[in-house]
């Protein structure tokens, strides 16, 4: 006759792992929003990442041929030091939108967006202000590649010296779709506005929660493994990225950015993405 032991210990183990892999049961972004609002590893990792990018600033200034756009090499000398740095995210704390409409149990509200920019009362993200003030303590100025609409930009200064950021010129913020330089992008891709500030300047750091932060492709992961390959050394040295499980490309690559489609479409095309033992 077997023990009975094996079979209780299972059992035992069983209902641990199942109390620890409890799944959302009403809103996709549930567990998403949760990690970000209230784990200890989020506060960490963006206090960890920016502490990083604050000691990688003075090698960056004091190198004169140091330069984190990804573009061909370009004539650096006589050319002011600056940053690349996106906002929502990875400077401001936008997850009570969020939380709204987990709580609400509904889609994602832009109404609800574009009048929380208007309150401009988004926190800072640990760790961001200390990083961004070393910056400017150094001269570096600091340009804010946002995907926010055009208008929106005197909202988004009036948050951003609310939360401690030091910011002089609302010129240093460009929002998506800006027309700068002769080059004019539709949608999210921020390629023409990094190279309008790589003109102005010698970019030391970029700095983001997405990977179009730093360089343009596909939201297809295959195309992102490609488009990063000469660059793979640069995370850490001249690119930091953030976390964020709330939102970005990868949220709609498996369904190949097709928001028509309806919810259960969405999410049965993000089960098909998942990887199965």
């Amino acid at each position: 006759m077997r023990s009975p032991a094996p079979t209780l210990a299972f059992g035992m183990l069983s209902a641990l792992l199942t109390g620890c892999q409890q799944a959302p049961k009403e809103h996709d972004q549930l567990d998403a929003v949760l990690w970000t609002q209230t784990s200890i590893e989020h506060e960490v990792l963006y206090q960890q990442i920016y502490a990083a990018a604050t000691r990688q600033l003075q090698p960056a200034l004091a190198d004169p041929q140091w330069d984190a756009l990804a573009q061909a090499p370009r004539e650096l000398d006589g050319l002011p030091p600056a940053l690349i740095v996106d906002i929502d995210e990875t400077l401001l704390d936008n997850t009570p939108v969020n939380a709204k409409s987990v709580v609400d149990g509904g889609a994602y509200d832009y109404a609800e967006w574009y009048r929380w920019v208007e309150k401009a009362e988004a926190r800072a993200l640990p760790g961001s202000v200390a990083f961004m003030q070393a910056a400017d303590r150094l001269g570096i100025t600091t340009y804010y590649l946002t995907n926010r609409e055009p208008g929106q930009e005197a909202d988004t200064l009036r948050n951003l010296r609310q939360a401690g950021f030091p910011i002089n010129d609302i010129g240093q913020i460009l929002t998506a779709g800006t027309a700068i330089g002769g080059c004019q992008q539709a949608g999210s891709d921020k390629t023409c506005r990094r190279q309008w500030v790589g003109e102005h300047a010698r970019v030391l750091l970029m700095v983001g929660d997405s990977y179009g932060d730093f360089i343009a492709a596909p939201n297809r992961l295959s195309a992102q493994r490609q488009a990063a390959m000469p660059y793979q050394n640069w995370f850490g040295q001249r690119w930091f990225l953030l976390p964020n499980p709330t939102y970005g490309g990868w949220y709609t690559a498996p369904y190949a950015d097709r928001n028509e489609l309806p919810d259960g479409e969405k999410r049965a095309f993000k089960q098909r993405a998942l990887i199965l033992p």
